[in-house]
């Protein structure tokens, strides 16, 4: 048994001793490391060793909450009693049920790697260098931004239910945003690369991609206003099934602050998309064997043939919906309660490459980057798209301008017509290329 589950552990017994009718304790002991960099050069580094406790207390339905920035049998009892003496002066929640029971569960191997966790921060400095250098290569008035970061290091979660739980994992990622300005032509890009392992990682290379990809932006041009058909790129792609997943948040869902509330079991987008979730891959970036209250989690397809089979519940909004747990709570460190989240999301790739959905196409849009997050509440999507150029008989030609894209969840899921058969693979994530068939796009200027 680790010693921070024997701290949580001995906070929990605190808070039952203190009046509490259920609690749980999370503590962590964490290093990071982050490197920055801005106009080209390394102007940032730091390594934060990082620990602490919390306790959650309910009494009565009353809610209380304390953390701490020490890890002692001291610091844990006395922190477990400001959260029992806050749950007591709370108002009751209605709505509040129980803590989840434990549960067996496997584990996910390789979520924890010791070359990565043995890293310095000049080795990260290193990368960001090499970098830089890489942008400059390719065009030497390149301006860099970006940099590189990583954590690793131990959790513990306890329950009053006999949850007991020790994780360890890492991960690192570096990033770099290349500007090419020649003129007031101006061209630029992001690439990234993130892992768990240090030998999954990708330490070259990055720059050069953001580079080439920045001078391809150079010589933008606005288009007419009018509805076209349009490919997201694997990223563009990302960036809107993760909003729609989000959206799927079942407390945000019962506080009607979403607009699929009242839509689980329906069909939400055309038949050709399945998202599945897979929180079981080895070394995948959102892989873990239970959530953040020790929930199994198990693998499904939340958008199976468009449609959305669930919503992401974590103890409370299961209780509160009469449902069991789909094991989807989130903690991001022992200073946050507990929130909603998925793990890795996998799109289901269709039958042709991504060349063929383009070369189907006498005019359109490819679209590399974008936010397209609909508005949570409202489905409606008012964003730009920055990145991408235009698609002429088959071909991609000339890059876009900041382009500005109206629509909605509805019509951007229910238009797609394809999905490519290629894909970029992130650890644990799955990310195609989806055609959607008509869609009200301008340009500025």
């Amino acid at each position: 048994m680790s010693e921070l589950l024997d701290l949580a552990q001995a906070a929990v017994e605190a808070a039952r001793a203190a009046g509490a009718d259920w609690c749980d304790a999370y503590c962590s002991d964490t290093t990071e490391i982050s490197v920055d960099v801005e106009k080209s050069s390394i102007n940032y580094c730091a390594t934060i060793r990082d620990q602490g406790l919390s306790v959650r207390a309910f009494t009565a339905g009353g809610q209380g909450f304390a953390s701490v920035q020490q890890l002692s049998l001291e610091s844990a009892r006395e922190c477990a009693q400001r959260a029992v003496a806050m749950s007591q002066a709370a108002h009751p929640d209605p709505d509040f049920v129980a803590l989840p029971e434990p549960a067996a569960f496997d584990e996910v191997p390789e979520l924890f790697d010791d070359a990565l966790a043995g890293l310095g921060a000049d080795e990260f400095v290193g990368w960001c260098a090499r970098g830089i250098e890489e942008a400059r290569a390719v065009a030497d008035d390149a301006i860099v931004q970006g940099g590189a970061g990583a954590g690793w290091g131990e959790s513990a979660l306890a329950g009053s239910t006999g949850v007991a739980v020790t994780r360890r994992g890492s991960s690192a990622s570096l990033y770099f945003f290349v500007i090419i300005n020649r003129d007031g032509d101006v061209g630029s890009f992001y690439e990234h690369d993130q892992a768990r392992r240090l030998a999954d990682l990708e330490v070259e290379g990055i720059a050069t991609r953001a580079a080439e990809e920045a001078l391809r932006q150079l010589g933008s041009k606005p288009i007419p206003t009018k509805r076209l058909p349009i490919i997201l790129g694997p990223l563009a792609t990302i960036s809107l099934i993760g909003s729609i997943i989000g959206a799927a948040d079942a407390e945000s869902v019962q506080r009607n602050r979403s607009y699929l509330a009242g839509r689980e079991g329906e069909r939400i987008a055309a038949e050709l998309l399945t998202v599945r979730e897979a929180p079981h891959v080895p070394a995948g970036m959102r892989s873990a064997p239970c959530d953040g209250e020790g929930v199994p989690t198990c693998a499904r397809a939340l958008i199976d043939a468009g449609v959305l089979t669930t919503y992401l519940h974590n103890s409370y909004t299961a209780f509160k919906a009469g449902v069991a747990p789909t094991g989807h709570a989130s903690r991001s460190g022992y200073g946050s309660s507990v929130g909603i989240g998925p793990s890795n999301l996998q799109i289901q790739p269709g039958a042709q490459t991504e060349a063929e959905l383009i070369g189907e196409l006498t005019e359109g849009l490819y679209i590399a980057h974008a936010g397209l997050s609909p508005n949570p509440i409202t489905g409606e999507v008012s964003t730009t798209a920055d990145f991408g150029f235009r698609i002429e008989r088959g071909e991609l030609t000339t890059p876009l301008s900041t382009t500005l894209i109206g629509s909605t969840a509805d019509e951007l899921l229910g238009g797609i017509d394809a999905v490519s058969s290629d894909y970029r693979e992130e650890p644990g994530f799955i990310m195609p290329s989806l055609r959607i068939a008509s869609v009200q796009v301008a340009s500025e200027g």
